[in-house]
């Protein structure tokens, strides 16, 4: 490859720095289009992309759904019976709230929801000024308009250069990432599909345990026994069903960071440092797995840079292939 001087005009190397002829200097023009392309390139990754738009607004659906079902169970007990002919009653309670729930979270230190938050994206004016509150009340009654257009408004926020979707387009609001320190990893994270298969190995394995526990506790002869004792018995298979379902993922990451359908899929649980996690943080990442499962949140290792869910956000752990 070749390219010209600006002063003499001789077509010289790429990757010649000053002109052997006039002695031109390139390093000054070499700069210029180096800082042209770190611009467009900072520019195309500022504005949250579509996906990352999508899975934050399915937190935030869930969120407000569980709330709606709350304040439906006390109108139902206290103002009127929910029944299916009435059961409108839940989105004409779900529309404000979600719009007054958002509005509210963006207008916070947050700049958006908590779906948002999770993601690390927020919620901007044309000045990357926090928005105010009527503005944000203006951007979210203005989601109506991405229903009624069957989705193609939300589908705007596709396409760049600065992805508004047709609310933002209204309201003159925009959805950028937060400017986090990337920080370095020596480590290869493992991939949702791997994940999946590992926890679907799992789950098979905990179902087998517990149908052995019941097979055996079934040759059990129980027509000799009391029905108190039969009464225990069948408490104590429970029980020991319970304490495989919770300690059979924290007994073994805790170990070597796998259980066997993650060793299968050579894969294991560790810390953001790399260590093993202990006992506590496995259990806690087991408590914590209903949050993944209600808000879909095991879509985050689709859009977060360590492929993440919510439990290994809060517990700061990921999952690596060995």
């Amino acid at each position: 490859m070749t390219r010209g001087c600006p002063k003499c005009g001789r077509m010289l190397n790429e990757v010649t720095t000053i002109c052997p002829y006039c002695h031109y200097n390139f390093s000054g023009i070499d700069d210029f289009f180096k800082k042209t392309n770190e611009k467009i390139f900072i520019e195309n990754e500022k504005y949250a992309g579509f996906i990352k738009r999508l899975v934050a607004g399915l937190f935030d659906i869930f969120f407000t759904l569980i709330f709606t079902y709350f304040i439906l169970i006390a109108v139902d007990k206290y103002l009127i019976k929910i029944t299916l002919d009435n059961l409108y009653i839940g989105l004409i309670i779900f529309i404000p709230l979600y719009i007054l729930y958002n509005s509210i979270c963006e207008r916070t230190s947050w700049r958006g929801s908590l779906g948002k938050y999770i993601l690390n994206i927020e919620v901007t004016d044309q000045y990357e000024n926090p928005v105010t509150f009527p503005k944000a009340l203006g951007r979210n009654t203005a989601k109506i308009l991405n229903i009624l257009t069957l989705g193609i408004g939300f589908l705007l926020s596709a396409l760049p250069p600065q992805k508004q979707a047709l609310n933002d387009k209204v309201a003159h609001t925009f959805v950028i990432n937060k400017i986090v320190m990337k920080e370095k990893y020596n480590m290869l994270f493992a991939s949702p599909i791997k994940r999946f298969a590992a926890f679907i190995i799992d789950a098979l394995i905990i179902s087998l345990i517990c149908y052995g526990i019941f097979a055996l506790a079934d040759l059990i002869p129980t027509k000799e026994l009391s029905e108190e004792m039969i009464d225990t018995l069948e408490c104590a298979k429970n029980i020991v069903c319970l304490v495989v379902i919770l300690f059979y993922f924290p007994f073994a990451e805790s170990k070597t960071g796998s259980t066997f359908g993650k060793s299968f899929m050579h894969i294991k649980v560790v810390k953001l440092s790399g260590d093993i996690p202990g006992f506590i943080i496995s259990f806690a990442r087991e408590l914590i797995l209903f949050l993944d499962i209600i808000t879909l949140g095991f879509l985050l290792t689709f859009v977060t840079e360590k492929k993440q869910t919510i439990k290994d956000i809060l517990t700061r752990t990921t999952v690596i292939i060995r």
